[in-house]
């Protein structure tokens, strides 16, 4: 059996030669250290590496594919959130995903926001709750919405968020802070 800092240095040493431009030193290793230690912890990431050397070497489909099955089999490790940006990303190349995703149009609400631009953040936070009704940040959009209501002084419009938020997700960050924008209202 092999010790985690014995996987480390196995990683690490793939990792050299990944950075030093040794991509096929790199790749094997990263395949050999799956193949020895699929449980490992570290498995999700010599996966996400494979993908990488991939885009470098240009091979777009063969660093999907390494991609979505990191998605697949570590679909909870840290690299599964990086794979998934890189996945979108890839696929846009390919002309294949979608234009925006449900962080950034959410981002790009919040930057409204910050400039001022309610109008616009409306906007967007609608947006982003009409394409991506089931995303983690649809509470926060009904919650900026409710914020922007109150500073309108539409009081129904913000306690409809408010219950939006407090039925529909109990158990978000945004339910915490939602019934203090009923204050006033």
């Amino acid at each position: 059996m092999t010790s985690p800092s014995e996987q480390k240095e196995r990683i690490a040493e793939a990792m050299e030669r990944f950075k030093t431009g040794d991509l096929d030193g790199a790749e094997e290793l990263f395949r050999e250290f799956l193949h020895r230690f699929a449980e490992s912890d570290l498995a999700d990431n010599a996966c996400y590496n494979i993908a990488k050397i991939h885009m470098r070497r240009n091979q777009t489909m063969k660093a999907l594919e390494w991609l979505e099955y990191l998605l697949v089999h570590y679909p909870g490790s840290d690299a599964a959130y990086f794979a998934e940006d890189e996945k979108v990303e890839l696929l846009r190349q390919l002309g294949k995903g979608p234009a925006e995703t449900a962080d950034e149009c959410y981002f790009r609400g919040k930057m409204a926001l910050k400039e001022k631009n309610t109008d616009e953040a409306e906007r967007i936070f609608q947006e982003l709750l009409e394409k991506y009704p089931d995303s983690d940040l649809a509470d926060n959009a009904h919650y900026n919405l409710a914020v922007i209501s109150k500073q309108r002084g539409l009081f129904d419009q913000v306690r409809r968020h408010v219950d939006i938020i407090m039925t529909q997700y109990p158990d978000s960050d945004a339910a915490i802070y939602a019934p203090d924008l009923l204050e006033d209202a």
